[in-house]
């Protein structure tokens, strides 16, 4: 292995978005498999993570627009993301 084996940071991007929809799938199955208990309590509860508000509108006068921006994490998003950062590492 050489020093000189990088990777560009878009094919990192995209193998990390592809851990995202692993993650997302896996909690679709997750969700349909596991009965109501604590435990699909926990692998599906997720946080949002972003900037601005739900009906926050920014109004000028002139022009009015809405911004803003939502991550939503949890614990099936994050092992969906290790499992792209693994096959990252596998196939260098």
């Amino acid at each position: 292995m050489s020093i000189n084996n990088k990777r560009s940071i878009w094919v990192v991007l995209i193998i990390l978005l592809f851990g995202c929809i692993v993650g997302t799938a896996l909690s679709q199955l997750f969700s349909l498999i596991l009965p109501d208990s604590v435990v699909k309590q926990f692998f599906l509860q997720s946080t949002s993570i972003g900037w601005g508000e739900s009906n926050g509108w920014v109004d000028f006068n002139i022009i009015r627009f809405k911004s803003g921006f939502y991550i939503d994490i949890s614990v099936l998003s994050l092992i969906g993301m290790m499992i792209s950062w693994y096959f990252l590492r596998y196939f260098r």
